[in-house]
């Protein structure tokens, strides 16, 4: 129920939690509960869009993406989401300045694939 409540709030978990409606593909992402919806026929298709994108991203960004997503909690206090802001602060000037981050803004600046996407 938190996550639920969390992605579609709490106005929209009152109608659908308290009448037990059945909702269609089409309102399940208006309202935020998935991303996209597809047919049969678009899956593979979509699922190796998003393949590629994430095949796109350093090993190192994608875990640290991962750990900020998981400690984000919309219930923090304002002293809680100041800390979090300062330790995210001090994470992307470690990254940016890490093996990885360094090929990254290199081979954007230089309009290339990083190595992690040229190794694949």
């Amino acid at each position: 129920s938190p996550y639920v409540m969390a992605a579609i709030g709490v106005r929209q978990a009152r109608r659908y939690f308290l009448c037990s409606e059945i909702m269609t593909a089409m309102q399940a992402q208006q309202i935020g509960l998935i991303h996209e919806y597809v047919t049969t026929e678009q899956l593979d298709e979509s699922i190796e869009r998003i393949q590629h994108w994430i095949g796109k991203a350093g090993t190192e960004a994608l875990k640290h993406a991962k750990q900020l997503i998981a400690s984000y909690s919309p219930a923090n206090t304002e002293q809680e989401r100041k800390q979090q802001d300062q330790q995210n602060a001090k994470l992307i000037a470690r990254l940016r300045v890490s093996k990885e981050g360094q090929e990254g803004l290199s081979a954007f600046l230089e309009k290339r694939p990083a190595d992690w996407i040229k190794a694949q």
